[in-house]
């Protein structure tokens, strides 16, 4: 029974590990792609995610749009904007009372 485990577990974790990276490929193919739709296509998404929730995350792969046309849709919606480097994402704050102008974190 032990010589049948081995082979079974090998060929588990190479299902398991084949079906993470397939997932894993997929996804970064799916944010690239959003990334290279037309600028007004993506500037009328943007405004749609900018809700009036406090706080809207979004991964910088997944937007092909400019720092002014970033920023822009943020102030027009009474958001702040937040680019974070480290974790490659924008966070909007919803700050309809401040015009601050967007900054930037590491």
């Amino acid at each position: 029974m032990t010589e049948l485990a081995a082979p079974l577990l090998a060929l588990l974790i190479v299902f398991l590990c084949g079906g993470l990276m397939a997932l894993v490929l997929t996804i970064t193919i799916v944010r690239v792609t959003r990334g290279r739709r037309p600028r007004e296509q993506q500037i009328a998404e943007l405004a749609a995610r900018l809700d009036g929730r406090e706080r809207v995350t979004i991964r910088m792969v997944e937007l092909g749009l400019s720092r002014p046309d970033l920023y822009g849709v943020a102030n027009s919606k009474g958001y702040g904007l937040i680019e974070h480097h480290f974790g490659k994402y924008y966070e909007f704050v919803y700050a309809p009372h401040q015009g601050r102008p967007w900054t930037t974190r590491n």
